[in-house]
């Protein structure tokens, strides 16, 4: 029947779409002009029309066939998106083994519901009712993850990554569930009676597995969360005994300043002028020294820049502010302590590490009427250690590498910002938006 074939159609646009959608999710677009977009959609189109033309001249379920797709898709991803080849590989192979074993295993369930001999095979080999049901209702437990995957669209993204080769062991373990529950659509295994073993074993153990995937995750981000936080604290204890040193050290040079006037007087009572001058030659650098610059009338910004200022100038690095004043926002002191006190310290330490060449600086923020723009760039030895999108340090301590970054990322996301960084030769870049 007409209509049958049109809802088929119709479910298996929905198939490819998802995993289209999912492309866009993980994966950035080499290009957005209205060639590419045209071409991206006609290249799912195809894959529609294709898929299509198998289901409804073959069978609804081909092994063979989702690998046509799988590398299909792949080709797409790599045209069409900066993708990691590992990662596409594993989002796309998950995608089309989610989507084949659900639906063998609610035609598995149809034929026990009805107690059916030929319903497995109404839906694998007939455009039948019992095939699109059976499809409809896989397509909406697919649509149901998308919408999960849409609403934690961020975390997942952040997520990923890290526990990739994790879910390379979880798609190679459903792979061999699909292996074998296809064979419920073989007669003879049927009569047998050997797919109810199958359908008992297998998808208990790939939920099994899947739990224990998710309360692991679970369990590592919150340690690392609590890692960060710790880290986060340390640093900050360290920052503000830092600029706490500085205050320190300009109180005791005010606390002298009477002496300092009381001798003065008395040379310049004794009209010796010359020894006057070279006194306050020597009692200036020191006070030059702590001087407190106001740069953007924020007194905690200004306080790290005045801090950093002096540390960077200890190394002979030369560090450049360029700022606007900033009015007030709901960016809390510890925040703005994270982020510029960790990003500074990171470039100093950097500037430290460069053998040859020269050592500076660039610090820029600036305001508009609903964001804090902070960019920071630096020269750097040319070395960085980056594994599965994520930047590391290279300090010693395994428990500490890249949680200055996750640090800054963690406070920039309290204010809906976005942390952007970038590399060149000799250059390391930090791009930083901030919405309050």
């Amino acid at each position: 029947m007409i209509w049958l074939r049109v809802a088929q159609g119709v479910l298996c646009a929905v198939e490819i779409c998802g995993l289209y959608y999912l492309l866009q999710v993980f994966f950035d677009k080499r290009s957005n002009k209205a060639w590419s977009n045209i071409l991206w959609f006609l290249s799912g189109v195809l894959l529609w029309g294709i898929t299509v033309i198998q289901r409804d001249g073959t069978s609804m379920y081909s092994r063979y066939y989702m690998m046509f797709c799988i590398v299909l898709s792949l080709i797409n991803a790599e045209l069409f998106f900066r993708i990691r080849f590992f990662k596409a590989v594993l989002i796309t192979v998950l995608y089309f083994e989610t989507v084949y074993f659900i639906d063998i295993l609610l035609g598995y369930f149809g034929q026990t519901l009805f107690f059916s001999d030929n319903f497995i095979d109404k839906v694998q080999f007939c455009v039948s009712i019992e095939r699109v049901i059976i499809m409809l209702m896989s397509r909406i437990i697919l649509l149901a993850i998308l919408a999960f995957i849409l609403k934690r669209r961020n975390v997942i993204r952040k997520i990923f990554p890290k526990y990739q080769l994790i879910f390379g062991g979880f798609v190679f373990i459903e792979y061999l569930g699909l292996f074998s529950c296809e064979r419920v659509f073989y007669p003879t295994v049927r009569n047998d009676g050997r797919t109810d073993i199958v359908f008992a074993l297998f998808p208990l153990l790939i939920a099994i597995i899947l739990i224990f995937i998710v309360i692991y995750i679970i369990y590592t981000e919150k340690m690392n969360e609590i890692n960060l936080v710790f880290s986060k604290n340390s640093m900050l204890e360290k920052n503000y005994q830092d600029m706490f040193l500085l205050y320190q050290k300009r109180d005791r040079i005010y606390h002298d300043m009477k002496n300092h006037l009381a001798v003065l007087s008395l040379l310049i009572a004794d009209k010796d002028l010359e020894r006057a001058e070279e006194y306050i030659s020597e009692i200036i650098t020191p006070i030059v020294e702590v001087e407190h610059k106001k740069f953007t009338n924020n007194r905690i910004v200004d306080i790290i820049l005045n801090d950093k200022l002096e540390k960077a100038s200890n190394y002979d690095i030369l560090l450049e502010i360029k700022t606007d004043c900033l009015a007030e926002t709901e960016i809390q002191d510890i925040d703005w302590c994270s982020i510029l006190a960790n990003l500074l310290d990171n470039a100093i330490e950097a500037c430290i590490k460069v053998e040859a060449g020269p050592k500076w600086i660039n610090v820029n923020i600036s305001q508009n009427d609903c964001a804090i723009f902070i960019k920071i760039s630096n020269t750097y030895n040319g070395k960085l250690t980056v594994l599965g999108g994520k930047l590391y340090s290279r300090k010693t301590d395994d428990g500490l590498h890249g949680l200055g970054i996750e640090s800054v990322q963690y406070a920039v996301e309290k204010y809906n910002g976005v942390l952007e960084y970038d590399w060149k030769e000799d250059i390391f870049i930090v791009n930083i938006s901030l919405f309050s």
